[in-house]
């Protein structure tokens, strides 16, 4: 460490960790600014200081250079999402030093977009793709204990359509031609799972109707390319682009069934990007306001989780990564939950009519745990269990209980003869003229397999 005086004030130059810390005391009072040298060494130590290293010191150079290092490990769709972001973050903050950006400028940019009426959620994302900028260029240590989110609202993640909605919504689509591009892409995501990006991407070439099979090349994460086969009314669909593409002269492989449009040119080298006009119309004329293109996709995981479909081919249809995700997008509808309590409520009245009798299940059975003929006797346990193994009880009412665990069923046993206190003894049996209801006396040690033997 050392200090000197640059003009009139106090710096510092140290180094912690092979990484270089220079920086202006602020002070004239030597005393002070050995004080304040160690206070920096310390922050330094806990990673709350920025280093002096050679990198970007612009918002502008901080920000291409982290996305062309991004570039390289992430899907395009992700670089799309993130240059988004980052353009109303280089709105408000301009070319500035990663210098002038500090935690109160940053609680600033949130006041401002909170005021102009973007969601909490909006603006978390916009501060965490800055925060992850700066921690690019090792500046955002410093910055993260005084950086807080603002708090989301937890609102219902979609809505599942009804039989009765979604008839009432194909059939206002089938209405107006002019909406047969978005009745053709809702038709598919209804009977495939398909999220709308999905869709708008499909090729000529990801479409076998042959085989009845769609590829899905492009979605929101790699993991969730998949093959899906298409039923019926998804075939009709997909048939209905394919002539309306013929018909527009994109025949080649490459070509996109849903193409880009703008002023009534097509070009079928490009993804359509939106079709937020033609849905809002034909979803008001269904009179299903505020229902998303998105929540065809609820609808289909809904329905195929009411039929009792597996979990693993529901994942595999739907292109979900984990368990939680499947949960997070299974919306059981009321009516389900009421036919599953009606069952449960029928049940058991069922169980009261019949004066709470015990099915046969239940009898008492007798339980022979089979040993090794070497084991030294010390214990005598006469065991009778009720109800299968894994569930079992014993109903020994004896006077002196040891507890012992074999193949999953909990033992409730009683020692005889031998003390078993402050030792552990190798338990065996022999035969125990007390004990009617069991063909010999068990032991074990170490834990056998079940043999059931039914009186």
């Amino acid at each position: 460490m050392s200090l000197w005086k640059r003009g009139h004030q106090y710096w510092t130059d140290f180094t912690v960790a092979g990484r270089r810390y220079r920086k202006r005391l602020g002070t004239t009072n030597l005393r002070t600014a050995t004080r304040r040298e160690r206070e920096l060494v310390e922050e330094a130590g806990h990673g709350r200081l920025a280093a002096d290293e050679q990198g970007p010191k612009r918002l502008s150079d901080a920000i291409g250079a982290y996305l062309a290092a991004k570039r390289i490990r992430c899907s395009p769709r992700t670089i799309e999402l993130e240059e988004e972001r980052l353009s109303l973050v280089k709105k408000h903050f301009g070319d500035v030093p990663l210098s002038a950006i500090t935690a109160t400028s940053i609680a600033e940019f949130q006041r401002t977009r909170h005021e102009a009426g973007i969601a909490n959620r909006t603006i978390n994302m916009d501060v965490g793709v800055l925060s992850r900028v700066l921690k690019s260029c090792g500046r955002w240590r410093a910055l993260a204990d005084h950086v807080h989110n603002l708090p989301e609202r937890q609102r219902p993640v979609g809505r599942a359509l009804t039989a009765e909605e979604r008839k009432r919504l194909f059939h206002s689509a089938a209405s107006n031609p002019e909406w047969e591009h978005v009745y053709c892409a809702a038709i598919v995501a209804a009977n495939t799972s398909m999220r709308p990006v999905e869709v708008k991407h499909i090729r000529r070439c990801d479409v076998d109707l042959v085989k009845k099979l769609v590829h899905v090349r492009r979605s929101k994460n790699e993991t969730s390319h998949r093959v899906i086969p298409l039923n019926a009314s998804a075939i009709e669909a997909a048939a209905r682009m394919f002539e309306r593409a013929d018909l527009l002269g994109h025949t080649e492989p490459e070509h996109y069934l849903w193409p880009a449009c703008q002023w009534g040119r097509f070009d079928a080298t490009k993804p359509m990007l939106k079709w937020d006009t033609a849905w809002r119309a034909l979803r008001d004329e269904a009179g299903l306001h505020g229902l998303r293109f998105h929540d065809l996709r609820h609808t289909v995981i809904t329905e195929l989780a009411e039929m009792g479909v597996a979990d693993h081919v529901l994942e595999s249809i739907s292109g979900h990564l984990s368990r939680r995700m499947l949960e997070h997008y299974s919306h059981i509808r009321i009516d389900a939950k009421r036919q599953a309590l009606d069952a449960l409520d029928n049940l058991r009245r069922g169980d009261a009519a019949n004066g709470n009798r015990k099915p046969a299940v239940d009898a008492e059975i007798a339980t022979v745990v089979e040993v090794a003929d070497d084991l030294t006797s010390q214990s005598r346990h006469s065991l009778l269990l009720q109800g299968s193994p894994p569930s079992g009880k014993l109903l020994i009412p004896l006077n002196r209980r040891d507890v012992r665990v074999v193949e999953g069923a909990r033992l409730e046993s009683v020692c005889r003869g031998n003390s078993t206190v402050r030792s552990n003894p190798t338990l065996s049996a022999s035969s125990h003229p007390s004990s009617p209801d069991s063909e010999q006396f068990l032991a074990f040690w170490p834990p056998q397999p079940w043999r059931r033997e039914t009186t």
